[in-house]
């Protein structure tokens, strides 16, 4: 063997041993994987300059902003229509219907499209998505007590120091305000 090929017969052993352990690692977690429960994961998100998580087990899709059709004699929350993949949704300004300033057009760049489990075709404008975030993660700082928004759930402070409200989409899709959209 010449000396280049023994250096890349070395270097080829150490690949095959790191994937290996790999393999091995990886298969001892899929096999611990039924004994453990699921880790509350949460979809976090930004509308405006506020953070939000977000049930994933209520959440559909997340797609750039498509264009809006308004629908007249609708209350200024409900932005209008857009066509999702065929599929028209209502788009939810949150925040206006929270009773905060609505989001400009500059904080308007996605929607997260409401889960099948919901039952309704709506989703929420978003500044943006960012991530999950495991809640056994998050700090509490305690429940949220808000008559006029009861789908926010509890705050969270994150390790980076920023401030995440849960929401709680069931609650939001059942409540009054959500259902009388028109004028």
């Amino acid at each position: 063997m010449q000396p280049d090929d023994e250096a890349l017969d070395l270097e080829e052993r150490r690949k095959s041993g790191r994937l290996r352990d790999f393999s091995n690692q990886l298969a001892e977690r899929l096999r611990e994987a039924p004994n453990q429960r699921p880790e509350p994961a949460r979809l976090a998100a930004r509308l405006g300059e506020m953070g939000f998580l977000l049930d994933m087990s209520t959440t559909g899709e997340i797609v750039s902003l498509p264009d809006i059709a308004p629908v007249p004699w609708t209350k200024p929350w409900f932005r209008g229509l857009a066509n999702v993949r065929g599929r028209l949704v209502g788009v939810i300004d949150l925040m206006l219907l929270s009773g905060r300033a609505a989001m400009t057009p500059e904080q308007s760049l996605q929607l997260i499209v409401l889960g099948d489990v919901l039952k309704v075709n709506a989703a929420v404008l978003v500044t943006r998505a960012f991530g999950l975030r495991n809640v056994k993660d998050l700090e509490s700082l305690g429940s949220v007590s808000d008559p006029a928004r009861p789908w926010e759930r509890e705050r969270f402070r994150d390790p980076d120091g920023s401030t995440l409200i849960e929401l709680d989409l069931r609650r939001l899709v059942g409540t009054e305000q959500f259902s009388a959209i028109g004028l």
